[in-house]
C-alpha cells in the first residue's frame, strides 16, 4: 500500500469543468503524503464514458497504462476521440518511490462543449 495518493483533481486547470472546446484535454493532480522523503514515481490515469465503468476500474476512453514519472500537471489525455458534448469520468492512482500503489482517487469529471463548426 502506497503512503501517498492524488487530491485535488483537475482539468484544464479546473475542477469538474463544463464545455471545454479541447479535444485533448490536460490532467493535474496534487500528491499528498503521510511520511517525508516520499514522492510519486509513477501514475495511472483512468477515463471512462460513464461514472459506472469507472467505478470497475474499466477506463474504456483511456487507460493510461502505469506510467514512470513523478510529472502532475499537463499530462494529456491520450485515448480514444473525445466529441462534441461529450461526459467523462476520470480518476488516477499513485505509486510511491518504495513501489506501493495508492487506491485510485475520487473520481472526477468533465464536459466538452461544441468542438466542430458543425456541431
Amino acid at each position: 500500500m502506497s503512503s501517498i495518493y492524488a487530491t485535488n483533481l483537475r482539468v484544464e486547470y479546473k475542477k469538474n469543468p463544463l464545455g471545454l472546446d479541447d479535444p485533448i484535454p490536460r490532467f493535474s493532480w496534487e500528491v499528498v503524503g503521510c511520511r517525508r522523503k516520499c514522492f510519486q514515481r509513477a501514475y495511472q490515469i483512468l477515463v471512462a464514458s460513464s461514472p459506472e465503468l469507472l467505478a470497475k476500474d474499466c477506463g474504456d476512453l483511456w487507460d493510461s497504462g502505469r506510467v514512470n514519472s513523478d510529472e502532475t500537471f499537463h499530462i494529456e489525455y491520450a485515448g480514444k476521440p473525445l466529441t462534441s458534448r461529450m461526459k467523462c469520468w476520470w480518476k488516477v492512482r499513485l505509486w510511491d518511490t518504495e513501489d506501493g500503489a495508492s487506491p485510485y482517487s475520487e473520481p472526477a469529471w468533465w464536459t466538452l462543449g461544441l468542438l466542430r463548426h458543425e456541431d
